[in-house]
């Protein structure tokens, strides 16, 4: 099956203009990161909603020549507050939604509508003793154009699962626009039960977003358990994880955390931004909850790969609009791979 039969323009020429840089190259890159991601509610077994989300990312702790300047120039502008330690990448992904019932050709008017998004970004981090600060820029296409439906049915016939028939009531084709702001703070990390080795901390953390995709804000804070927290920021909440710098030593945590978000827009429930759609009465404040473990290794330096990360998460999500029946849960995957 062939997924794309006409160019995605827009997002295309961003994805060419960030993986091409005429003064330095990733082998130029002193150190670095990639993340491979999946979101998916089968896991649950459910399949309904913000059902599966795949996301690329690439972080260079230590960026030259384009990088750099594109990511200093965006960190001015943006306030950063240090860049001493500003990391900056790229990424690419696609959300996928569905209302709940996937059977009938015609949806339920009173459920979320068919929608999905493709986008690629641009990202910035720095990291200075306690605080973590990340920016991320991204554009996309939302809609048909983004194939969403495509390679959902492509994946459900290859597991041999029933497909969803409503794809051609989604909403319309939109630019999509977002930039997302979040700041994390980290508490002093204290040992627990003596000399066993095991540490806990607490990590607060403060999103704001704005774009036409959505808009809006949220607080929350994770606990964790674990060894050598020093070394990690914790879970990433939403749907917007970066790589994670390679480690000293070995380290490890559980963690259990929430947030509050407070919703402005949010194009996949509002409807299209400039045209009639598909759309749903959104719940201005939603909670997330985030259940899971997360292991980071350093590996030997006489290979490619320096470390490799692995993040399990069991999220619940409140109910999002005034109709759904009832709240919803969905399984993160997140392996990072240290260079």
């Amino acid at each position: 099956m062939v997924f794309f039969r006409k160019p995605l323009t827009p997002l295309m020429l961003v994805c060419a203009w960030m993986m091409h840089s005429p003064t330095s190259s990733w082998a130029d890159e002193t150190g670095g990161a990639f993340l491979l991601q999946w979101d998916n509610d089968k896991v649950v077994d459910t399949d309904r909603h913000y059902t599966n989300g795949m996301r690329i990312a690439y972080s260079a702790d230590h960026p030259q020549g384009q990088w750099k300047t594109t990511g200093d120039a965006l960190a001015g502008l943006a306030w950063f507050y240090d860049q001493s330690a500003l990391r900056t990448g790229w990424t690419l992904g696609q959300d996928t939604y569905t209302p709940e019932d996937v059977d009938t050709y015609t949806p339920d008017p009173l459920d979320r509508p068919y929608a999905g998004w493709s986008y690629a970004g641009f990202s910035l981090q720095n990291e200075k003793q306690d605080v973590q600060d990340t920016m991320e820029l991204n554009i996309g296409v939302i809609g048909p154009a983004s194939h969403a439906g495509h390679v959902q049915n492509a994946f459900h016939r290859l597991i041999n699962v029933p497909v969803s028939h409503g794809w051609r009531s989604q909403i319309h084709n939109e630019i999509g626009l977002l930039g997302t702001r979040t700041r994390k703070l980290r508490s002093t990390v204290l040992p627990v039960f003596g000399q066993s080795g095991l540490e806990t901390d607490v990590i607060g953390h403060g999103t704001i977003q704005a774009g036409n995709v959505r808009t809006g804000a949220a607080l929350g804070a994770t606990v964790r358990l674990g060894g050598n927290l020093k070394d990690d920021f914790g879970p990433a909440y939403g749907t917007f994880a970066l790589p994670q710098k390679r480690p000293d030593e070995l380290s490890y945590s559980f963690f259990v955390g929430a947030e509050a978000r407070a919703v402005a827009w949010d194009v996949f429930l509002d409807g299209n931004t400039f045209k009639d759609s598909p759309d749903v009465k959104k719940n201005p404040y939603v909670l997330e909850g985030r259940l899971g473990f997360a292991v980071h290794s350093p590996l030997p330096d006489n290979g490619w790969v320096k470390g490799i990360r692995t993040s399990i998460n069991m999220v619940h999500r409140t109910r999002e609009f005034t109709t759904q029946s009832k709240a919803d849960h969905y399984g993160s995957l997140q392996v990072t791979l240290n260079y």
